[in-house]
């Protein structure tokens, strides 16, 4: 074969195209099929086409010869066509759902595509390249070596909408990612796109953007184009016959006053009137059309008038369905967004009038169109105004009940804790009489029997109410009084830690301590307030610990301050309780959940102790590792001397 019957001239814009496209046989098989059953791995063809099955059985072709030589196949195409071509590949014995679930057949909506790449009216080569390189390459793997096949209608979508410049950009953006990526590239146009008189140009443009042409078999560029302009002719010469039959029934029927309403009609700007054919062609045209849609007469006049509708619109029926209404009903009202000559959208009140002749025959409609855009987007806005006003009311509601609420607690919360302060004060000195008494009567040892074990419990008890007083007083103290005071001074916490240890073993003989210093674990503290968190700590470890198991006490330093860690085995602290487990009065849950009594102040105290000496305090809990308390104390904490009374250890 010579390279003449092998390739196939592409006209160039500014071409004269001279040359006739023939079906030439290549390997015992026409030239179309050749292309498309075998492309080469940079091709780019076109399909130009009349009738949709043509378009259909190409593109079959296309895909599943790539499908059953294993090459990843990517289809863009309108929701109908999908639908045909996935029957297509059915009748030709491709498994449409094995291949779309390895991955190896992609369908891509090409409306929603164009979304994401368009902006405005171009077409963005960033997003453009980045959504389909991505895709050509995914496709791609595990099948490096294989031909990735793509088919595309977006192109014809934006002819179709009037974006003829628009698609001959992104013909052009297809040719730059080919230098990116590898792969053949099928894009097809109904040959209805070229009907229109100067559409040549962008024609020529079209054809110089692809390597391949595939032209109606037999049929040359310049009768492709004559054929597209006759049909044009033949159907504008039907439809100025009608018209001439109409304007003769008119001019029987009426007078002189018939002309004066149609120069009235033709001349009304604010609104779109004009006249469609029974089928639902555009018959006449006025000012206001022009202006509302973007059509000049010429353009327009017998078109469908499916082209003022969304596609969504089109595809559905609705067009039909609004001719039905108006021919049964006499009238039709709707509501809706309707499409310009530039695409772009407005909101629209349309009334659909059915005419009929005077034998009652129906002749075609009337259509009256108001662009009601400003007026949807000021009731829009109007709404979105009354919501706001309306919300902006429910949260200044909401927000005066939430203070009153705070305020109704807080003060209900002062109420309390001014109990628990009176309460713990008044409560101290004949508490402080009963201690004495007991202390003197054991010390006597006067008392023998019941009466010395009972006068031990009464001592035990009291001074077990002593230290839940003294935790109230602290907690009067931490929530009105500003904070626990301190009386800081030079202390060795090694020395604090010891001596709470030495009372804590002779109170608890059955429990293990081990003590760990480690350090030097001097610094600038309130040595009554340290022991008070020490034997805190130690006694809340004794009191949730295992029995069996011992309690770690360790000092260790970090940076220019002193870690205390008590460490101890046993049941965890509940997870949803451990944001809450220095919170005052919160230790009931977690007492409640590991069966303990107390008044559940201890750790809370802690807490406010180490604040004052501007320290932290964490707890780690789990069952594997058990619970560990870990103190942080600068050596020379930043606080203000406060002195203070000395409250016994809790």
């Amino acid at each position: 074969m010579n390279d003449e019957a092998a390739s196939l001239h592409v006209v160039k814009a500014g071409e004269e195209a001279t040359e006739r496209i023939r079906p030439v046989a290549l390997h015992g098989q026409p030239l179309g099929k050749a292309l498309l059953g075998q492309p080469a791995q940079t091709d780019h063809i076109v399909e130009f086409y009349e009738k949709e099955e043509v378009l259909f059985d190409a593109v079959a072709y296309f895909a599943s010869h790539g499908l059953a030589t294993g090459e990843p196949v990517i289809l863009v195409a309108t929701e109908a066509h999908r639908a045909a071509l996935v029957q297509r590949l059915r009748l030709k014995g491709c498994r449409v759902e094995s291949a779309r679930a390895t991955g190896q057949l992609k369908l891509l909506d090409a409306r929603e595509a164009l979304s994401r790449f368009m902006v405005g009216e171009e077409p963005n080569w960033e997003k453009f390249s980045s959504i389909f390189g991505e895709l050509i390459e995914k496709s791609r793997e595990g099948r490096r070596e294989a031909r990735v096949r793509v088919y595309g209608e977006m192109v014809d979508l934006l002819w179709r909408e009037g974006n003829k410049q628009a698609a001959v950009r992104l013909e052009e953006l297809w040719n730059d990612l080919a230098r990116l990526h590898s792969f053949s590239l099928l894009c097809s146009y109904a040959m209805g796109n070229f009907y229109k008189a100067g559409d040549e140009e962008l024609f020529d443009k079209v054809c110089g953007t692809h390597s391949q042409v595939m032209p109606v078999e037999g049929i040359s560029m310049h009768e492709q184009r004559a054929g597209s302009l006759q049909k044009e002719i033949e159907h504008r010469k039907q439809l100025e016959a009608t018209l001439r039959e109409a304007l003769k029934q008119r001019t029987v029927a009426a007078d002189g006053g018939e002309a004066q309403f149609r120069l009235l009609i033709e001349s009304v700007e604010d609104y779109a009137i004009f006249m469609l054919d029974r089928h639902g062609r555009v018959a006449s045209w006025n000012v206001g059309a022009e202006r509302i849609k973007g059509y000049r007469a010429q353009e327009i006049i017998g078109q469908h008038f499916s082209r003022f509708y969304p596609d969504e619109d089109v595809t559905a029926g609705k067009c039909e369905r609004e001719l039905q209404v108006a021919a049964r009903d006499g009238r039709f009202e709707d509501e809706g967004w309707r499409v310009k000559r530039d695409g772009s959208r407005f909101w629209a009140n349309v009334v659909i009038s059915r005419m009929v002749n005077r034998d009652g025959e129906l002749i075609g409609f009337a259509k009256v169109t108001r662009d009601l855009t400003q007026r949807r987007a000021l009731e829009e806005e109007r709404i979105a105004r009354v919501a706001a006003e309306t919300e902006t009311t429910r949260l200044v509601l909401a927000r005066e009940a939430l203070e009153r609420a705070l305020a109704e607690q807080k003060k209900t919360e002062e109420l309390r804790e001014q109990l628990l302060g009176v309460v713990g004060h008044d409560l101290r000195s004949p508490l402080s009489s009963v201690v004495m008494g007991a202390a003197t009567m054991l010390k006597r040892g006067t008392l023998q029997g019941a009466d010395a074990k009972a006068v031990a419990r009464i001592a035990r008890s009291a001074d077990r109410m002593s230290k839940i007083i003294s935790q109230l007083l602290d907690l009067t103290r931490a929530r009105l009084g500003g904070g626990i005071p301190i009386d800081p001074k030079p202390i060795d916490l090694v020395e604090v830690c010891a001596e709470v240890m030495a009372e804590y073993e002779t109170a608890h003989p059955d429990r293990a301590l081990s003590f760990d210093p480690g350090i030097d674990a001097r610094g600038l503290w309130d040595r009554e307030r340290l022991a008070q968190v020490v034997a805190n700590l130690i006694g809340n470890a004794i009191q949730h610990g295992k029995p069996d198991s011992p309690i770690d006490v360790q000092l260790r330093a970090e940076g220019d301050a002193v870690c205390l860690v008590v460490h101890n085995d046993g049941s965890p602290i509940p997870a949803e309780l451990l944001p809450s487990i220095f919170d005052p009065f919160r230790g009931q849950s977690m007492r409640t959940a590991r069966n303990q009594d107390g008044l559940g102040l201890g750790l809370f105290i802690v807490r406010e102790i180490v604040r004052a000496h501007s320290g932290e305090i964490r707890v780690h809990s789990t069952e594997a590792e058990g619970t560990t308390f870990v103190v942080k104390l600068p050596r020379r904490p930043p606080f203000q001397v406060r002195l203070c009374a000395r409250p016994g250890r809790q």
